[in-house]
């Protein structure tokens, strides 16, 4: 006889125990019930997942079918010798894990800054090994660590954050395929928060310009905007309010069109759900160009006449300042003289100190 046989639960195919015999009576027990099984060519058990065969009466086989985790344990073959002639052999049944439902946590809703406990029950044969991972592969945040798997059947995390949400699986295996696995689902709830990328933006007339603010909420928010009188702006021709949602981030942009004098505002962005609100404000103003002319310089002579016109150019978006020369005349003889030349220099000399006088 074998002195292992294995199977699993689900086996279709036979365990065999034989033992070679000649001229004697040959019996099969359980021994751990000492339950007689079979004696010679007749059968003693009810269980009809147990039979027997034999090969010349040489060889004996007990055939076990559909092998269940209950089959586990020794069996003995025994000879009617004198003294009695017995072997024995243990048959070991392993077991695939799988992980028992109603002990192990289900989906779960934590608010953020508590703790969270996540459990894990399995069973199997071997007794399985747990371990935890992130469905999406991302490593955890463990307690002030950065791993990618935790062992054990319990998972904690003291002081939840947003960042912990997402799917948990608990994988259970012991060596025997398959590896189970279960899917917990993390939710984290907080009241909104808000960012703004500019508090302060400017527009000309006539014009399309935009606000936009960043939302963080769970449960997701209802966001809107509203005018310095705290009236609600709603979508119509000249507004557009849109929202670009990912998870629990919100993007909020407000398109205003054909920007007029009245447009030039305060405007309030506000997100609201069931654990709190905030808001934020955004100031739209005009953009405007201020011209100025100086410093002409004229030089006439009996041939020719330079003039030089010198425009200052201030722009209020971004308070830069710049120099333009225009309207440059002249009226030049044919002759290249050194009263021309002189001209030439005064009006670089010119330039040069609007230049100064600007920067």
């Amino acid at each position: 006889m074998s002195d292992i046989d294995r199977g699993t639960d689900n086996d279709e195919s036979s365990i065999i125990l034989n033992f070679c015999i000649k001229n004697f009576y040959v019996a099969w027990v359980r021994v751990s019930t000492q339950t007689i099984l079979s004696i010679h060519h007749r059968m003693v058990t009810e269980n009809a997942r147990i039979t027997l065969s034999y090969n010349d009466h040489r060889t004996w086989f007990l055939h076990i079918r559909n092998v269940q985790e209950t089959d586990r344990g020794w069996y003995m073959c025994q000879i009617n010798t004198e003294p009695m002639t017995s072997q024995k052999g243990y048959l070991q049944v392993v077991v695939p894990p799988k992980v028992i439902d109603e002990e192990s946590s289900m989906d779960l809703i934590v608010k953020e800054g508590s703790d969270m406990l996540l459990q894990c029950k399995a069973r199997g044969y071997p007794e399985p090994y747990i371990m935890w991972r992130r469905e999406d592969g991302k490593d955890i945040n463990y307690n002030g660590l950065t791993v990618n798997v935790i062992d054990g059947e319990k998972l904690m995390i003291r002081k939840i954050s947003r960042l912990h949400m997402g799917s948990y699986l608990c994988v259970a295996s012991n060596g025997v395929p398959p590896t189970r696995s279960k899917r917990i689902i993390v939710t984290v709830h907080f009241p909104p928060m808000l960012m703004i990328p500019n508090q302060l933006e400017g527009a000309r007339i006539g014009v399309s310009s935009k606000l936009e603010c960043h939302t963080e909420a769970n449960p997701p928010s209802i966001n809107y905007w509203t005018n310095e009188r705290g009236d609600m702006i709603v979508s119509g021709s000249r507004f557009l309010d849109d929202k670009i949602r990912t998870g629990y981030v919100c993007k909020m942009i407000l398109h205003i069109s054909n920007v007029s004098t009245e447009d030039f505002s305060s405007y309030k962005c506000v997100a609201v759900n069931a654990l709190g609100e905030t808001d934020g404000i955004i100031k739209l103003y005009e953009i405007t160009t201020v011209v100025e002319s100086s410093n002409e310089v004229i030089f006439e002579g009996e041939n020719y006449k330079y003039s030089v016109n010198v425009t200052e150019v201030t722009d209020y978006l971004d308070g830069t300042t710049g120099a333009i020369y225009d309207n440059i005349t002249s009226y030049v003889s044919s002759s290249h003289t050194l009263a021309h030349s002189f001209v030439l220099y005064l009006i670089l000399i010119s330039i040069n100190d609007n230049l100064l006088n600007i920067v």
